[in-house]
């Protein structure tokens, strides 16, 4: 592969210089008409529309995701809802998997039903069931959007079946924040648009906020207009540290892959625990999806103890080495109690349509942490 060299002063630079200019300058009208009016010489325009940072790295995320094309978010949850509001019109039918993220579920049903969509909300728990729901909407449905794996449980998505039953006229988007490239390639499976919080594997340091998208290249330019227009951009240093993170991401796949599945077989065994979810684990619901979808099962641990919620919590809090904080792909450790962390608004009822029970802990391992360490801890807080 032919690396793109830059043209600026010392453009024998390595790695590519940071962009954090907010305007860029023209050298006369015949420059303008050549940069901004034909587009037929490379020209930054105004810092909302371009940065040669974001553009590298782009670059990077169409080749890593095997795309055509690629945009980068100020967040995950910009990139989800630029998309959304971009493709959809009133009147539209969306089906939208009901173990997505909440924020996500928040913009289907608070936000979009606003201009006319309706939503369908299906559970992904039985694979089967939710594809028939598809099938029983497919001639009236425009999008379908995916999360797989979903939080907490690690659930699956037949997704190759889901794209056979649509057809090819309806878009499919999908949140892979939990199984980036290498352990899962979503548009190889028929997926239109894979989303991304780069805040989570994709950034992989715990210090940058941002969201990808990669797909199809025509869908990429209708969401493109949107994102110039209503600005949900990311600067050129998150782009450079995005950049930067790519390089090893991996690495850190591989260390975290193995990790979580030493934890997850720790905890599948231990006597105080009721339940584990990792797909890496035959005792997981959707085990054989994983075998068929994924190459590597992610670090994120998800367990349910036979306690209440206050007995729970007094287990986390005998935790001494992961943070209590809600990310994961960072390189520490961290742990959140599900319903009092993440669902902490949820209400009993609220709690069941989700599955969710009040003695659930996510564990996110990080890569620069010791294995058996974090398993003594584990030990010492469930003894």
């Amino acid at each position: 592969m032919t690396r793109q060299r830059s043209q600026d002063l010392y453009g024998n630079s390595v790695e590519p210089p940071t962009y954090q200019s907010a305007s860029y300058y023209f050298d006369d009208a015949e420059h303008v008409r050549a940069g901004l009016h034909e587009r037929s010489a490379a020209a930054g325009r105004y810092g909302r529309y371009s940065n040669p940072t974001w553009l590298g790295v782009e670059e990077q995320l169409t080749e890593l995701n095997e795309a055509q094309a690629s945009l980068l978010f100020a967040s995950g949850m910009a990139a989800h809802t630029t998309a959304f509001l971009a493709l959809l019109r009133s009147g539209d039918h969306v089906v939208l998997a009901a173990e997505s993220y909440r924020q996500v579920r928040n913009v289907f049903h608070e936000i979009l039903t606003k201009f006319g969509i309706i939503v369908h909300e299906i559970s992904i728990r039985d694979p089967d069931a939710f594809c028939e729901g598809v099938r029983a909407l497919r001639d009236q449905v425009r999008l379908v959007h995916l999360e797989m794996p979903s939080s907490p449980h690690m659930y699956l998505i037949d997704v190759e079946r889901v794209r056979e039953i649509l057809g090819p006229d309806v878009i499919v988007t999908l949140d892979s924040s939990f199984s980036p490239p290498p352990n899962f390639h979503a548009l190889r499976w028929g997926v239109d648009l894979s989303l991304f919080s780069a805040t989570k594997y994709l950034g992989g340091h715990g210090d940058i906020v941002a969201g990808v998208m990669s797909g199809r290249a025509d869908l990429i330019e209708q969401i493109r207009w949107y994102r110039d227009t209503t600005g949900p951009v990311a600067d050129g240093h998150v782009a450079a540290l995005l950049r930067r993170s790519l390089y090893t991401l991996p690495l850190r796949m591989d260390r975290v892959n193995g990790q979580a599945m030493a934890v997850a077989e720790h905890l599948d065994a231990h006597p105080a625990v009721s339940r584990v979810y990792y797909t890496g684990l035959p005792s997981h619901p959707h085990y054989k999806l994983a075998q068929q979808y994924l190459t590597g099962h992610g670090g994120v641990v998800t367990f349910e103890l036979d306690r209440t919620e206050a007995e729970t919590a007094e287990v986390v809090d005998r935790l001494r080495l992961p943070f209590m904080a809600s990310n994961f792909g960072a390189p520490q450790t961290l742990v959140e109690q599900s319903t009092f962390f993440t669902y902490f608004e949820y209400d009993d009822a609220k709690l069941r349509t989700i599955g969710v029970s009040r003695g659930t802990i996510r564990l996110a391992l990080g890569y620069t942490d010791d294995v058996s360490d974090v398993i003594e801890d584990l030990d010492n807080a469930l003894a």
